[in-house]
């Protein structure tokens, strides 16, 4: 009887000091996937243009008089050295006459100064201030004529009358505008380029470029490249681009229109690896990474991935992931190293 408990006992305990084998299975996260797709670059782009005159200048007389002729006409055409406006130039004519006068007296002056000193009969002071004499009262005289051309504007270059904004008998002062002149040999269309697109375009000039006047789409011009700033916006952080248009065609164009610059890269078009905006992970300083999903396994790795852009909703990848592999795209942010997961199929 005693033998028998103690066997009872001794089993008891044996079982006891076993541990309790209990098999949890966690189920599979449900996540949305994504493949990596082989996509053509894109390299042609729209931009919103404004139409300007290579050059535009505003007519200023540098005296002031009363204006007696003016060639003015708003939207004619003029050409280079072409009278445009005269003020009345009897004042400074005859201060032209004054000045000439008092220097004729005072090199005449300074000849007979110079004379007698030659002859230690002056002294060496009234020999200087006849010669400083006869220097002012030249610097007077060209003055004086300076002043009288400018009475008359004549037009700088072959130019089309933008605006007027005197009229004849008119009291001109010194800095008022009489009209716009305008340079249209030459039309410039400027416009803005963000940063991304400047940036993966840098250095290529081998491009194809057209504009047309908004609502003229039919009307279709080659331009040409101009110049680019290199420095950006501070507040748009874009970078302006300016394309010219010469020949007959600028007479289709007026200043100020808003106008359509097409501009298309003559370079093959690159490919790249392009996956949802949403699966990527971290910034441009501390770079970028994907949860990769790993189909032999149904778990997810965490691979670093080199960005090259970004184009709309997608990144452009450059290194990191083949085509066909298949990235997390929503709730990256839940995601860990080596976790089960089942790829989220909608049903229809």
């Amino acid at each position: 009887m005693n033998r028998i408990l103690l066997l009872v006992l001794v089993l008891l305990m044996q079982a006891c000091s076993e541990p309790e084998e209990v098999s949890k299975e966690v189920a599979p996260v449900v996540v949305q996937l994504s493949a990596a797709r082989l996509t053509h670059l894109s390299n042609s782009y729209q931009f919103p243009a404004t139409v300007s005159a290579v050059k535009s200048v505003d007519l200023k007389f540098e005296v002031s008089g009363r204006l007696i002729y003016e060639s003015l006409t708003e939207g004619s055409q003029v050409k280079k050295g072409q009278v445009l406006a005269k003020i009345d130039p009897a004042p400074f004519q005859r201060k032209v006459d004054e000045s000439r006068i008092r220097h004729e007296d005072a090199k005449r002056n300074l000849k007979r100064i110079k004379d007698v000193f030659e002859k230690n009969v002056a002294s060496q002071r009234d020999y200087d201030d006849a010669k400083s004499q006869y220097s002012l009262t030249k610097i007077a005289l060209a003055k004086a004529e300076q002043d009288l051309s400018y009475c008359t504007i004549r037009a700088p270059f072959d130019a089309v009358i933008g605006a007027r904004y005197i009229e004849n008998d008119s009291l001109i002062r010194v800095g008022d505008t009489l009209a716009n002149l305008q340079d249209r040999s030459k039309l410039h269309f400027t416009f803005e380029v963000p940063e991304r697109i400047m940036t993966a375009n840098a250095g290529n000039r081998d491009v194809k470029a057209t504009a047309h006047i908004i609502g003229q789409e039919d009307k279709v011009f080659d331009i040409h490249y101009v110049e680019h700033k290199t420095t950006p916006d501070p507040i748009t952080q874009t970078y302006g681009a300016t394309f010219a248009l010469q020949g007959e065609a600028t007479k289709l164009f007026y200043q100020g229109s808003r106008a359509i610059v097409n501009i298309k890269g003559n370079i093959a078009q690159a490919q790249a690896l392009a996956i949802p905006l949403s699966a990527l992970v971290g910034d441009r300083d501390s770079g970028f990474s994907v949860w990769r999903f790993d189909d032999t396994q149904s778990r997810i790795n965490k691979v670093d991935v080199k960005v090259t852009d970004i184009q709309g909703n997608y990144a452009l990848i450059a290194k990191g992931l083949n085509e066909g592999d298949k990235v997390v795209s929503a709730a990256v942010g839940q995601m860990r190293e080596g976790l089960a997961v089942r790829e989220y199929k909608a049903s229809y």
